[in-house]
């Protein structure tokens, strides 16, 4: 049980399928409550969170990719009991999560919904720069110091979610990890980022156009249309897209879960 994360489980016990909803930062489970119940009824959902984002665990160090995504897989295992198909929903920091799993643990996961962050981006663009190491040193500086960081960067990026405060700098180390594999790939990101990944599962990816930065790059849009079964959808919206085109979301969820 020491493996496993913290979560909440609703929905179709029967069903052949288990919707597995994947968050992002600074979020809760709550991010998706707009989306999970309109699946309560026909499909069984499990909604994970992570050390430091729940008061069920706390982790001074946070948690690297790879653990994470082992502890994920541990989590869907523990819970799906009747081997349903795995279908990850995802966003931000969780679609990382849901490319590991799928880079670790290739064909476990049945298909994916990743929202806004793809397999290969750009870290180097001076805004991503910025507020990425800002919540670094946050994460690194933590106490009261850490938390006013964090809180402060979460105003700047215009996000008040009712959560807001619960916001803390330990929810940051996702940023602290990744910046270390930069660092160990000599600032290289084709090594530090899912280096060699190629999805083994059906994708189905949707970004919002309304930022001044976008989490994936051409080559990942293009590793995606050689699957006729991928589709990519781009969004007039922000980044938080569960919460700025939930009906979207739903639709596309629907769709995709009852085609494959």
């Amino acid at each position: 049980m020491s493996n496993i994360l913290p979560y909440e489980e609703s929905g179709k016990k029967s069903s052949n399928q288990i919707l597995v909803f994947l968050h992002g930062w600074p979020d809760t489970p709550e991010l998706w409550d707009k989306i999970t119940p309109a699946f309560d009824k026909d499909y069984f959902i499990l909604n994970i969170t992570y050390p430091n984002f729940s008061e069920k665990e706390k982790n001074p160090k946070g948690v690297d990719f790879e653990e994470m995504s082992r502890r994920i897989k541990a989590t869907i295992d523990y819970v799906n009991d009747t081997k349903r198909k795995v279908v990850i929903v995802s966003h931000d920091w969780g679609s990382i999560y849901g490319y590991y799993i799928d880079h670790l643990y290739p064909k476990y996961i049945h298909q994916m919904i990743a929202l806004d962050v793809g397999a290969k981006f750009s870290l180097k663009k001076f805004i991503t720069i910025f507020y990425q190491l800002w919540l670094v040193i946050a994460f690194l500086i933590g106490s009261f110091i850490g938390n006013y960081m964090t809180q402060w960067m979460v105003k700047l990026l215009k996000y008040q979610p009712r959560w807001k405060n619960k916001i803390k700098s330990s929810w940051n180390y996702p940023y602290y990890y990744i910046w270390k594999k930069m660092v160990k790939a000599g600032f290289k990101e084709e090594k530090a980022i899912l280096s060699g990944y190629q999805p083994s599962c059906p994708i189905a990816f949707a970004w919002g156009t309304k930022k001044p930065i976008q989490f994936f790059n051409t080559a990942w849009v293009q590793m995606l249309v050689k699957n006729p079964k991928n589709e990519i959808h781009s969004l007039k919206c922000g980044h938080w897209i569960p919460r700025e085109q939930s009906n979207f979301v739903i639709d596309l969820i629907l769709r995709r879960i009852q085609e494959y």
